[in-house]
């Protein structure tokens, strides 16, 4: 076929084309078209925080939230709880006890309860929804992890609970007491035993995945940057590869240490009953400083003096309490005092530091808040007689439990005008050092 003959062919092609988009044109001109409203954009609601474990992170560095309010603290709502007498323990028991700290999220909060039982409240008013008995008194700090709670204490058993309603999903049962809380890491569990055992369990049934011998292990346990990092009660430092439970070094601490450590910038930070603060090199376990309390003696445990607090690292400064009724504020990099509070009793509970400011109760009884920067007192309330675990803090309120019987929930009220000025105390000696 010659091109002259291809060209009526293409012509028509052509016009069919113009034809069809012409009519097509029309019709859009011509009809009505309903402007589209622009799609709203999809705003993610910000989750609420929550305290789901010991100090709130497997790093042991998430302390709380604000905001706080101005005022002076007043008790928003009291829980009593039962009583229980144990094999260790002849007096009963209830309310919380060292080193257990409410975990928290939603609108509830779980709480180890040295009664014996792991409570499950109402966060707006305290209403107990679920209670579960153990066979002696609850201490570690409840870990939240999805559907479920896992809880331990004197009894020598881990819990594995359901979230919504405290049954049992099942139960491992170790040699001594676990006072520490525990860690999740993908499906397994880490914790340290006071069966002198550090534990490494399956998330779904409890079965043992394997178990290292360290030492006995009174506090919890810290993983960071794939290591975990615990003390023992016979004075040891360990860092230890999770995968295997093999030992990547040991450090010599000197004495008991029942405080979990914090780990960050390259530094281990511990303490143990004989008054010292220490920092280790997280590579290598090597000394970095030490720093003695009043009446510390480095090797020498003593209850008036010890410390069984863990340090918490807030904007590079070390915040811990002591036996010897003083919390302290160190540098972090160089372990150097910046100030020192003295409280109305000895300190066993760890002290978070939240938005400036930081929250710890005394054996007195007291519940404390101090300025983070100068160590000035904020607030203070009397709640119980014996304050000896750690207070949870979220969204500007305070939980905690006191060796009385009770979990508080506090807060700041502004309608509280601050109490007058006490006069000035006079200076306690310090505890004389005991004979060779």
């Amino acid at each position: 076929m010659r091109i002259r003959d291809l060209a009526p062919a293409v012509f028509r092609f052509l016009l069919s084309i113009v034809v069809v988009g012409s009519v097509l044109l029309y019709s859009a001109c011509g009809a009505r078209v309903t402007p589209q409203a622009p799609a709203e954009p999809r705003i993610e609601k910000p989750k609420p925080a929550t305290v789901p474990m010991w100090l709130g992170s497997a790093e042991r560095n998430f302390y709380g939230t604000g905001p706080w309010k101005n005022g002076q603290l007043k008790i928003s709502w009291a829980v009593e709880t039962g009583w229980i007498r144990g094999r260790l323990h002849k007096d009963p028991w209830g309310g919380a006890s060292w080193p257990g700290q409410p975990s928290i999220r939603d609108d509830r909060v779980y709480f180890p309860s040295a009664d014996g039982n792991v409570y499950c409240l109402d966060r707006g008013d305290g209403r107990v929804i679920w209670k579960f008995k153990g066979k002696d008194s609850m201490k570690a700090t409840p870990v939240i992890i999805g559907d479920r709670i896992l809880a331990s204490g004197l009894d020598h058993h881990v819990y594995c609970l359901n979230a919504q309603d405290g049954s049992l999903i099942w139960d491992h049962e170790t040699g001594f007491e676990v006072d520490g809380s525990t860690i999740v890491a993908g499906d397994r569990i880490y914790f340290g035993g006071e069966d002198h055992n550090f534990y490494c369990l399956n998330l779904a049934d409890g079965s043992l995945v394997y178990k290292v011998l360290v030492g006995s292990v009174e506090g919890s346990i810290t993983i960071k940057d794939g290591r975990v990092y615990l003390g023992t009660e016979e004075g040891d430092l360990f860092c230890i590869d999770p995968a295997d439970g093999k030992i990547i070094w040991k450090a010599r601490i000197g004495a008991d240490s029942d405080s979990t450590p914090a780990v960050a910038n390259g530094l281990v930070y511990t303490a143990a009953e004989d008054g010292v603060v220490r920092c280790y090199k997280a590579e290598t376990g090597e000394s970095v400083w030490n720093f003695v309390t009043d009446g510390g003696h480095p090797g020498r445990a003593n209850e008036h003096i010890g410390i069984w607090a863990s340090p918490i690292l807030a904007h590079e400064k070390i915040y811990i309490g002591s036996s010897n009724h003083y919390l302290y504020c160190l540098t972090a990099d160089k372990g150097e005092l910046v100030w020192k509070y003295e409280a109305k009793g000895p300190i066993w509970g760890t002290a978070p530091v939240v938005d400036g400011r930081v929250v710890f109760g005394d054996k007195a009884g007291w519940l404390h808040m101090l300025s983070a920067e100068d160590g000035k007192l904020i607030s203070e309330l009397k709640i119980g007689d014996n304050v000896n675990s750690t207070p949870a803090v979220l969204d500007g309120r305070i939980y905690i439990g006191a060796f009385n019987g009770k979990l508080y929930c506090l807060e700041l009220d502004p309608a509280l005008p601050a109490p007058p000025s006490p006069p000035a105390a006079p200076q306690r000696r310090k505890p004389k050092r005991p004979r060779r």
